[in-house]
């Protein structure tokens, strides 16, 4: 048999319309069979073995090509199958997940943990429910992607997610949508434009900060279960640290001649990089006076108690001879067991690491703070999440204040210290 090439039979026929030709043999026991319009050009030939191949293509060219190289192959002795051009690969989600996330890295400055958690949510939530399967328009489709945010809010069994981690993780899958898009496999990103595909549950108030006399309370029961750890807790308390800017803090971040820490890096991971984003690196004083209840809220307000902090750097167990050293060694693991030991034997009730940022906050915007200067030395991102985050604290700082002696009182107590701030690491 020769290689020949053809139209499919119905290559000419339109809907409704059939213009094939009437077939030249047919077997006897069959009928013509139904149009199928098929807009393809076949490749006609034999095999190795004798038997008849029929390889379609989309293209008369293509398969034009092919018979060429079926006839060079049989002149030369040797086998060839040319691949049909009408059954394209797939491409499946996984592969296109992990190419769009590596050219994501690739391309922007990430932390180590972002990185990390763009993984972990591949891993467990991405791939077991789309891994397998094609990316087309009508596997990914809005109502499909509705369907699967509705099963991890519960809606078939138990709930897999809660609304506050799917809102930080969906820009993960949106990513690999939007990679899908540029390289042709979807049209659009099903999770952008029209109307949102699912809404958050009313949050109930979730600011839970300590008191200044919880912090007071915090503080005694560290300092007797670690002193360093009591340090720790109260520069975080006193400069607004979240717990990974605590862990991360390196010797030469610490200025005790000019009573400031300088926030440079995150711990996390049991890996120190950079901070949480750009507002986050930021030079803060040791001495807003969140622990003590006075008026006041600047750092010239402060008093004994929150000049403590500098007796406790003082006193350190070990102080790393490399500057760019981490100052307290703690593991994660380590601190958050070490911080449920402090809150028992303090008699305070349970709230994470994070509640002392918010104290931070609450506590001095509820004595008129400055709105900006809390900003800055948090390392918020705006003004605007403080407003929306810690209204009712500013609503406060409308009442009554403590009683103006007490002020006075701490002034006079830190023209006495002024003189006792001058200190060096490397005099140890």
């Amino acid at each position: 048999m020769a290689t020949r090439v053809e139209q499919d039979r119905h290559f000419q026929c339109e809907p409704g319309l059939c213009k094939a030709p009437a077939p030249r043999k047919l077997a006897a026991g069959r009928n013509q069979g139904r149009c199928i319009l098929r807009r393809v050009w076949w490749l006609r030939t034999k095999n190795s073995a004798g038997k008849r191949v029929s390889i379609s293509f989309k293209s008369e060219a293509e398969a034009r090509e092919a018979a060429r190289k079926v006839e060079a192959a049989r002149t030369l002795g040797v086998d060839y199958t040319p691949r049909s051009a009408a059954a394209p690969s797939v491409s499946k989600f996984s592969e296109i997940a992990r190419e769009a996330l590596t050219l994501h890295a690739s391309t922007r400055s990430l932390r180590p943990g972002t990185v990390s958690n763009h993984d972990a949510f591949l891993k467990n939530h991405l791939l077991p429910a789309w891994g397998d399967k094609a990316v087309t328009p009508a596997a990914f489709s809005r109502l499909e992607l509705r369907k699967w945010i509705a099963k991890l809010r519960g809606a078939e069994g138990p709930k897999t997610l809660s609304d506050s981690t799917l809102s930080a993780s969906l820009p993960i899958f949106s990513i690999i949508l939007d990679y899908s898009v540029e390289r042709g496999l979807l049209v659009t990103n099903p999770l952008r434009g029209g109307e949102p595909l699912w809404k958050a549950a009313e949050r109930a108030d979730d600011v839970d900060p300590f008191t200044s006399a919880e912090l007071r309370q915090i503080l005694a029961a560290a300092r007797v279960i670690d002193p360093d750890f009591g340090t720790l807790i109260q520069i975080m308390a006193q400069t607004s640290l979240r717990p990974g800017e605590g862990l991360g803090l390196r010797r030469c971040d610490i200025d005790l001649a000019a009573a400031t820490i300088t926030v440079s890096g995150t711990w996390s991971r049991d890996t120190l990089g950079p901070p949480k984003n750009r507002q986050s690196a930021r030079k803060v004083s040791l001495f807003f006076p969140v622990i003590e209840d006075i008026a006041g809220w600047r750092p010239a307000a402060s008093g004994v108690d929150t000049r403590r902090v500098l007796d406790g750097l003082r006193a350190l167990r070990v102080v790393p001879a490399d500057p760019e050293a981490r100052l307290f060694t703690y593991t994660t693991t380590g601190f958050n067991r070490l911080w449920h030991r402090v809150l028992a034997k303090a008699g305070v009730r349970y709230r994470k690491p994070h509640a002392l940022r918010h104290s931070f906050a609450s506590i001095l915007l509820s004595r008129g703070a400055n709105l900006l200067a809390v900003q800055k030395a948090g390392g918020w991102r705006s003004a605007t999440v403080l407003l929306e985050t810690y209204a009712k604290w500013i609503e406060q700082a409308e009442e009554a204040p403590v009683a103006s002696s007490v002020v006075n009182q701490r002034v006079t107590q830190e023209v006495n210290l002024s003189g006792k701030l001058a200190f060096s690491f490397a005099a140890k």
